[in-house]
Parts: C-alpha cells; sequence; structure tokens
C-alpha cells in the first residue's frame, strides 16, 4: 500500500472528527456524563496531535482506538441491527485502522532510528512494545466511560476515578518506555476487571492483555541482575 501522505490524511479526519464531536456532546451533556464525553473528545485530539507530529507511538495509540471503535461499532450492529450513525462511526474507525497499515507506515512511525537507538530496541523489542501500546490504547475509552461515568456514591466515584488514573498514568508510562508502567498497568487493570462494571471489566481485560507481551522480557531483565 502506498499514498503514505493520503492515508495519514484519512486517519486524521476520522481523528478529528470523533474529537469534535465528543466535544460538542460533553459540552451539552448531562452534568454526570460532560467529564466522560470531554475526556474521549481529548483523547482523539491526542491521538491526532501525534499523528500529525510524526511521534514514533502516533500509529499504535490511533490504531487502538480505531480498533475499539470498529469492534464496538460491529458488536453493536449485530446485536442492534443496522443504523446509520452506527455504520458511520464503524467505519471511520475502521478507516483509522486501515488507513496506517502496512510497512510503509511501520517505517514512517514506528521504526524511526532516532528513537530505536535512543533506547537500543530491536526488531522484537518494536514489536513488543507496539502490541502493548496498542492495546493499551484500546482499552482507552472504555476506560474513560467507566471512570468518569456516572457511579452511585461518592465513594464508588472516587475508586473508579483512582483506578483510572493509575491505569491512563501507566499508559502515558508504557508510551515513554519507562519500567514502572508495566506493574502499575497490571496492577490496575487486574483491579478493574475484578471490581469494575460494564465498559470497566472490558478495560481491565484489555490493559492486561497489554502487559502480557512485557512480563516475560521483564522477568528476563530482572533474572539477569546481579545477586
Amino acid at each position: 500500500m502506498g499514498h503514505e501522505k493520503l492515508r495519514v490524511a484519512v486517519a486524521l479526519l476520522s481523528l478529528s472528527f470523533f474529537a469534535t464531536v465528543y466535544l460538542l456532546v460533553g459540552l451539552g451533556a448531562p452534568p454526570d456524563w460532560g467529564p466522560a464525553f470531554l475526556a474521549l473528545s481529548a483523547c482523539y485530539l491526542l491521538a491526532f496531535v501525534a499523528l500529525a507530529a510524526d511521534w514514533f507511538w502516533a500509529r499504535w495509540v490511533a490504531s487502538g482506538l480505531g480498533w475499539s471503535g470498529s469492534m464496538v461499532g460491529l458488536v453493536g450492529l449485530v446485536s442492534l441491527g443496522w443504523h446509520p450513525a452506527l455504520g458511520v462511526y464503524t467505519g471511520l474507525h475502521g478507516l483509522v485502522v486501515l488507513a496506517l497499515l502496512g510497512p510503509q507506515m511501520a517505517a514512517r512511525y514506528d521504526l524511526q532510528p532516532a528513537w530505536r537507538e535512543r533506547y537500543a530496541m530491536d526488531e522484537f523489542g518494536v514489536a513488543r512494545l507496539r502490541k502493548a501500546v496498542t492495546r493499551a490504547s484500546a482499552s482507552l475509552p472504555s476506560l474513560i466511560l467507566w471512570a468518569l461515568g456516572p457511579k452511585d456514591g461518592q465513594g464508588a466515584a472516587l475508586f473508579a476515578l483512582g483506578l483510572g488514573a493509575a491505569a491512563l498514568a501507566g499508559v502515558a508510562g508504557l508510551v515513554r518506555l519507562r519500567s514502572w508502567s508495566i506493574p502499575v498497568l497490571a496492577t490496575s487493570g487486574a483491579a478493574i476487571a475484578l471490581l469494575g462494571a460494564g465498559p470497566g471489566q472490558l478495560a481491565g481485560l484489555v490493559l492486561l492483555a497489554a502487559v502480557a507481551p512485557l512480563v516475560g522480557p521483564a522477568l528476563r531483565y530482572l533474572r539477569s541482575l546481579p545477586r
């Protein structure tokens, strides 16, 4: 697949569409839902900026959001039947995934030599990190809706907000290649999967799947340390 600039433009248009829609919905939503939709808008805006700026992790984050939206949309179409708005939602997220596929896109983002040399990353390390960041990014919409959506009681709201903040910090640390992000994501993902409900449980399971490619290398590194 060629036409990298055109495909990046298509992905950017889709991301900007959802950033704008969620912003408008958040501004007009009831107070209980406003923060969640505004946070979703910020999430898509971050992916838009990163992709436009050619940051090395941008393709992974944008693809994760695309996979999340397309999978949720497909489930909705299967369970609820055809609806134009749901079809547009699914199609635009699918466009993001398709537009960013291929080795030429990987060369544009993932395989930039500067960051690989800085962190001494080989192809296998890049592949593991790509899987982890893409899966973690796919959890973000469900995580945001669970953490910032309405709750029964202030205690439950603060609990969800705390776990959500820890998981978001872990995702941010993972993108910046911080070793502490692995235990943070594993712990918060397990807690959310066990104690969350609805979107929270889904987000927790996806976070655990995101950490899975990194557990083996982390354990091997710890074993190699002098005792």
